[in-house]
């Protein structure tokens, strides 16, 4: 199983949660080195590059400025400039150029992968703060859980980041309380 969640709904919260553990005040930091952000890179479909140290530092930075600008969208707040500015920075950048490879298969191509990868992560950031997919995003509701997610359901009520992983616990965990209750009653 990945260290990494992926399945939030948009590569901007799938990034965002590469910190875990927010709401505990005891995060978690599962882009702890080089290696595992070019992991995530590559789980994350932006394909397999080395990574240096100032790459993985900008990567940090790039997921606190995009999610201090999440919540401040979400609270209808004014965002910092400083991260405004990080954002359109790494916005900015060229994204990676189409090639083919032997077999005719995509290969896209850039002369820092890793920084171009930054680059389109930016670019779906700042479709995700201007879209209506904004107001959409919501926090996991399991109290453990500090994973934000997109509801793309019908009546826009999901709670759960993933029904297999935080939706399982707490229905069974409730299930076991109902259970244990009911038997202490008899």
């Amino acid at each position: 199983m990945s260290a990494f969640r992926f399945g939030l709904g948009h590569p901007t919260l799938e990034l965002v949660a590469t910190l875990a553990g927010r709401r505990r005040g005891e995060p978690l930091e599962r882009l702890a080195s080089p290696e595992s952000f070019g992991g995530w890179l590559a789980e994350a479909g932006f394909g397999e590059c080395a990574v240096s140290e100032a790459d993985l530092a900008a990567a940090r930075e790039l997921r606190e400025a995009v999610y201090r600008l999440i919540v401040a969208a979400r609270k209808g707040g004014r965002a910092s400039r400083g991260d405004v500015a990080l954002l359109n920075r790494w916005a900015a950048l060229a994204p990676p150029a189409p090639q083919l490879d032997a077999h005719l298969r995509l290969r896209p191509r850039a002369a820092e992968p890793a920084a171009a990868a930054l680059g389109q992560i930016a670019r779906a950031s700042i479709d995700l703060l201007t879209g209506p997919d904004v107001a959409r995003i919501r926090n996991c509701a399991a109290p453990e859980c500090s994973l934000m997610f997109i509801d793309h359901s019908r009546p826009g009520r999901r709670r759960w980041c993933s029904m297999e992983r935080c939706g399982n616990k707490s229905k069974t965990s409730r299930y076991r309380q109902r259970t244990k209750g009911a038997a202490a009653t008899r």
